[in-house]
């Protein structure tokens, strides 16, 4: 991103989400922070909420961004994506991934054993792991616990996770053959809108 575009944008945030971006020793990190940042923002206008600004940002204490009000959103971000889900009548959490080249091994501990089975004898294991993984993640940001839950609790049957008496729903997001995304929300939604901007 350009100096004057990245400033551009910086300057439409709040102080305290300038310093956070700010802060970054990697430019990586703070060119993803700002674009999280600036989708909400553009968000919040395609929506026409008015009422809330970026200044009125909550924290829970695993650090998940939140509003007061009945607005749900979570941003994610890998390989050459940034993307922010918002939401004013779901929960909702959104995580993608870039397929890369991993040692699988290095993840058995984290799945159970027949979900794990189903990944290494899949056509595409690579991709069946990175489809599972962003399943799961995408689940464990709307409940905002990260990895604080072992993924290995979590249970997928037809994209579904039965969890504290609540049924929380997955749905693909089609971006490209080398990412993959997933959204997750406490209720089905039969339609939603992918709008896409390049910062």
């Amino acid at each position: 991103m350009p100096p004057e575009v990245f400033q551009s944008y910086l300057e439409q945030l709040p102080p305290l989400i300038q310093k956070k971006v700010l802060r970054f020793k990697h430019w990586e990190d703070a060119e993803r922070t700002l674009a999280g940042n600036i989708l909400l923002l553009k968000g919040l206008q395609l929506l026409n909420i008015t009422n809330l600004q970026l200044a009125q940002l909550k924290y829970t204490e695993f650090q998940k961004p939140y509003f007061d009000e009945n607005v749900h959103f979570n941003i994610s971000h890998s390989g050459k994506y940034t993307i922010c889900a918002i939401s004013q009548t779901n929960q909702v959490g959104i995580d993608v991934e870039e397929i890369n080249a991993i040692p699988l091994g290095d993840f058995t501990e984290l799945f159970y054993e027949e979900e794990w089975q189903r990944v290494l004898n899949s056509q595409d294991s690579l991709k069946a792991f990175y489809t599972l993984w962003t399943k799961k993640e995408s689940f464990l940001k709307v409940i905002g616990s990260g990895l604080n839950v072992p993924l290995n609790k979590v249970i997928i049957e037809n994209d579904r996770i039965s969890w504290e008496n609540s049924i929380w729903v997955l749905q693909e997001v089609q971006i490209d053959t080398t990412h993959v995304c997933y959204i997750c929300t406490s209720e089905p939604i039969p339609l939603f809108k992918v709008t896409g901007m390049h910062l």
